[in-house]
C-alpha cells in the first residue's frame, strides 16, 4: 500500500493528535497551578530582590531597606489586591518608583531630578552603584536614565522568565504523569486500538485534520488592568486552537481510560502499561507547539496521497 494513507501513517497521526490534546490540557493545568500557588508573584519578587537588595536608605541602614520601601510605594501598593503582591510590574513603573525613591528629600520634582546626583546622596549600597553607572552610561549614549533603568529591569526579567520556564517544565512532567496515570493514557494501548479499529482510526484522523486547520494552541497571561496586577487574564479562551472541543474529548474518551482493563493483570501486562505511560509522559513533555507542528507535517504527507475514500481507478485501455 505504501506510506501514503496507510494504516501506519494513520496510527502515527492518531498518536500525535492524542499527544497534542493531552499537552494542551497539561498547559492549562500548569496555568491553573501557577495562579493557585501565586508562582508568578513569587518569581517576580525574587527577581526584583536580586536587583534592589543590599541597599540601605537615608532613614534605614538595614540592607533590605530599599526593597521594603519599593513594595510600600503607592505605585506598587496600588497594584495590589487583598494585600497580594503583584504578578506583573512594567519596566516603566519600576523605573519611576526607583527614581522617586532616589529623589526623596530633593526639592525638585522626581521627573526633574538628576538621578545620578541623587544617588550620590544615598548611603553606599549595590543599587547606588548600579544607578550611578547607568546614569553615566546614559549621558555617554545621550539617552535618558529612565530608559537605562527600564533596560536594566527588562534584562533581569529575562532571567526571571528563564527561571519560570524551568519550573514550568518540571511541573509539566508532574502534571503529565498524573494525567497519564489517571486517564490511563497508555501509548501502546492507544496504538493498538487505532490499529485494530478502522472506524475509530478514521474518526481520529478526521479529528486530527480539523485540529490541524485551527490556529496553534497558545496559552498566555495578559495583565490589562494596571490597577490590579495580581490576577492576569488567561487569553487561551480567545483562541479556538487552545481549547479541547467536546468532539475531541469524546475521541479521547474512546482511546483512554480504564474501561475493559482486567484487574488481575500479570506483571507482563503491567510492564507493558508502564512502558506506555513512560512514552506518553515523555511525549507530553515536548509541549503542544511541537506536536501541532508535527501534526501539520504528517497531514501534509497524508494529503499528498490519494483520499482514503477514493477507490482505485481502472487503467484506461
Amino acid at each position: 500500500m505504501g506510506l501514503f494513507n496507510s494504516t501506519v501513517l494513520d496510527v502515527a497521526i492518531g498518536l500525535i493528535f492524542v499527544y497534542l490534546l493531552l499537552a494542551i490540557l497539561c498547559t492549562a493545568a500548569n496555568e491553573w497551578l501557577a495562579a493557585v500557588t501565586e508562582t508568578r508573584a513569587k518569581f517576580l519578587k525574587k527577581g526584583i530582590m536580586q536587583l534592589l537588595d543590599g541597599q540601605p536608605t537615608k532613614t534605614d541602614s538595614s540592607p533590605n531597606a530599599f526593597i521594603a520601601q519599593f513594595y510600600k510605594h503607592p505605585m506598587i501598593t496600588g497594584m495590589m489586591k487583598d494585600k497580594k503582591e503583584p504578578t506583573y510590574i512594567s519596566a516603566r513603573t519600576f523605573a519611576a518608583v526607583v527614581t522617586d525613591l532616589f529623589s526623596v528629600g530633593s526639592e525638585a520634582e522626581p521627573a526633574a531630578v538628576d538621578i545620578g546626583k541623587a544617588a550620590e546622596a544615598m548611603p553606599d549600597g549595590e543599587v547606588k552603584k548600579v544607578v550611578m553607572a547607568l546614569a553615566q552610561h546614559a549621558r555617554r549614549d545621550e539617552t535618558s536614565t529612565q530608559e537605562a533603568l527600564e533596560g536594566w529591569f527588562n534584562d533581569a526579567m529575562d532571567r526571571v522568565t528563564g527561571w519560570y520556564k524551568r519550573r514550568t517544565q518540571l511541573w509539566t512532567l508532574v502534571v503529565a504523569l498524573v494525567l497519564t496515570v489517571v486517564a490511563n493514557a497508555d501509548t501502546v494501548q492507544i496504538a493498538r486500538r487505532l490499529w485494530v479499529d478502522p472506524v475509530l482510526r478514521a474518526a481520529v484522523v478526521e479529528g486530527a485534520k480539523a485540529r490541524a486547520e485551527k490556529p496553534p494552541a497558545t496559552i498566555s497571561v495578559d495583565y490589562k488592568d494596571d490597577a490590579d496586577a495580581t490576577v492576569g487574564t488567561v487569553t487561551r479562551t480567545d483562541n479556538p486552537g487552545s481549547e479541547v472541543s467536546a468532539q475531541e474529548r469524546q475521541l479521547l474518551g474512546q482511546l483512554l481510560g480504564w474501561r475493559g482493563v482486567v484487574q488481575n493483570n500479570n506483571w507482563k501486562d503491567w510492564g507493558e502499561r508502564g512502558l506506555g505511560w513512560i512514552l506518553t509522559v515523555l511525549a507530553l513533555s515536548m509541549g503542544a507547539p511541537f506536536w501541532f507542528d508535527l501534526l501539520n507535517k504528517f497531514m501534509n504527507i497524508r494529503s499528498a496521497g490519494k483520499s482514503p475514500t477514493e477507490s482505485a481507478k481502472t487503467p484506461k485501455k
